[in-house]
C-alpha cells in the first residue's frame, strides 16, 4: 500500500488505494492542499497507519443537518463567491434539510435522495433547479467521504431529472422597435429602466453587468463599454463582484443608437444629481435609483414584465434580450467567434450550442452566396 502524489498548481495532493469494500468496489481516498511534497508524504503515511490500525473509517454519528450546516459555514463559505454561498445555503435550508436533515449522515441512502428529487418534481420545480439541489448534496457528501466520515458518496448512485433543452425565445426587429418606442414614451412605470433595456438589446450585456456598470467604465467619446464588474443580490443587498470568467471581462463597441441614448441618460442623471445635491448618493453607477443607490436585479425583472404588457408584445425573460441580441447578429452573418467575444462567453462552443437554432438559416444563406459566387466567376 502506497500513496501516489501529484502537484496541482502550487499545492501537492496524494491518493491512496485502500483495496475494495464489502461490495467489491475499489476504495480510494485523496487529500490535497499541501504546500510541499514532503508534507503530503507525511500525511499519506499517517493515513496508511490509521487504516492499518482500523482507525480511519469511523463514520460520523451526526445528522445530515448538523454536518451540512457546518460544511456550508466553514468550507463552502470560504471557497465560493458570496452570491453562490447564499444560493447554496438557501437550497439547503429550503429544500434539502426539511426532507433529509434528521437522517444520520452515515445512513443517507440513494433511495432518500431519489425520493427527494421525485418530490421536488411533483412540487413543480424545474429539472435544472433540482440539479442545483443535487450539486449541493453531492459536493457535501464528496467531502464527507474524503474526510472519512462516510464510506460512500451515494449521490453517484442516483439520477437527478434530465434537463430538457428549451428553445431560445427572442424578439424580431419590429418587436424591438415597438418595445423601445412604447417604453420611451410611457408616462407610468420606472423610466430609469429604459437605458437597461437599450444596453441589453444593443450590447448583449447581462443584467448584473448592466447594473454594475460605472460611468468610469464608459468611453462615450469612442463608443466603448468595459465590463469589469457585476452586481448581485446577496441577502437583499447589492454587492459588486468580478465576473465569473475571464472572458466576461471585455470591451464592447456600442452601436450609435445605444451610444446616443447613453449620452442622453448621462445628462438626465447629472441633472438629477444637481437637484438633489447632498441627497444624491453618487456611486458612479450608470443605472441607479433616483437617489443614486444601486438597483436590485429583481426590480428589473418586475418592471420588465410590466413593460412588455404595456408595449403589447410577447412577454419573454429579461435574459432573452441578450439572446435576441446574439440571434440578430448571427442572422446578419456575423462571425460566431466575434459574437462569442461580445457576449463574454468563455468558449465559442457555448455560443454555437446556445444558438444552434440560427445555424440552419445561416447554412441556407451560405449555400446561396456560394452559388452566386460561382455564377459570377463564370461570367
Amino acid at each position: 500500500m502506497k500513496g501516489h502524489y501529484r502537484k496541482r498548481g502550487s499545492n501537492w495532493s496524494f491518493a491512496v488505494s485502500l483495496g475494495v469494500d464489502e461490495s467489491g468496489k475499489r476504495r480510494q481516498i485523496t487529500r490535497s492542499g499541501f504546500k510541499t511534497k514532503r508534507e503530503a508524504e507525511v500525511a499519506c503515511a499517517e493515513m496508511i497507519a490509521q487504516f492499518q490500525r482500523g482507525e480511519l473509517f469511523k463514520e460520523s454519528g451526526d445528522t445530515y443537518e448538523a454536518y451540512l450546516l457546518d460544511f456550508m459555514e466553514n468550507t463552502v463559505r470560504l471557497s465560493v463567491r458570496p452570491s453562490t454561498y447564499q444560493f447554496h445555503l438557501f437550497l439547503a435550508k429550503k429544500h434539502i434539510l426539511p426532507e433529509l436533515g434528521q437522517i444520520k449522515l452515515k445512513d443517507l441512502s440513494p433511495r432518500h435522495l431519489q425520493r427527494l428529487y421525485a418530490k421536488k418534481v411533483d412540487d413543480g420545480l424545474s429539472a435544472s433547479y433540482i440539479r442545483n439541489i443535487h450539486a449541493v448534496i453531492s459536493k457535501s457528501l464528496r467531502k464527507a467521504k474524503e474526510w472519512g466520515l462516510i464510506k460512500e458518496n451515494v449521490t453517484s448512485l442516483v439520477t437527478p431529472p434530465r434537463i430538457e433543452k428549451k428553445q431560445v425565445q427572442t424578439w424580431t426587429l419590429e418587436e424591438i422597435n415597438q418595445f423601445l418606442k412604447a417604453i420611451k414614451k410611457r408616462k407610468t412605470g420606472n423610466k430609469k429602466f429604459y437605458i437597461v433595456y437599450v444596453l441589453a438589446i444593443f450590447c448583449g450585456m447581462r443584467r448584473g453587468e448592466i447594473l454594475g456598470l460605472r460611468w468610469s467604465d464608459c468611453d462615450l467619446e469612442n463608443g466603448l463599454i468595459r465590463v469589469q464588474q457585476t452586481l448581485v443580490n446577496v441577502g437583499g443587498k447589492a454587492v459588486m463582484q468580478e465576473p465569473k470568467t475571464r472572458g466576461a471581462i471585455r470591451t464592447i463597441d456600442v452601436p450609435e443608437f445605444a451610444l446616443q441614448e447613453l449620452k442622453s441618460h448621462y445628462i438626465k442623471q447629472k441633472e438629477m444629481k444637481l437637484q438633489l445635491g447632498q441627497g444624491y448618493e453618487d456611486n458612479d453607477l450608470v443605472v441607479a435609483n433616483w437617489t443614486g443607490t444601486p438597483v436590485l436585479p429583481g426590480d428589473v425583472n418586475h418592471d420588465f414584465k410590466i413593460a412588455c404588457k404595456f408595449a403589447g408584445i410577447p412577454i419573454i425573460r429579461f435574459h432573452d434580450l441578450r439572446h435576441t441580441h446574439a440571434t440578430i447578429l448571427l442572422q446578419l452573418g456575423e462571425n460566431p467567434k466575434i459574437v462569442s467575444e461580445r457576449l463574454g462567453h468563455s468558449d465559442v462552443t457555448i455560443t454555437l450550442n446556445t444558438y444552434a437554432h440560427v445555424l440552419p438559416s445561416m447554412q441556407r444563406d451560405l449555400a446561396k452566396n456560394f452559388d452566386q459566387a460561382i455564377k459570377r466567376a463564370k461570367v
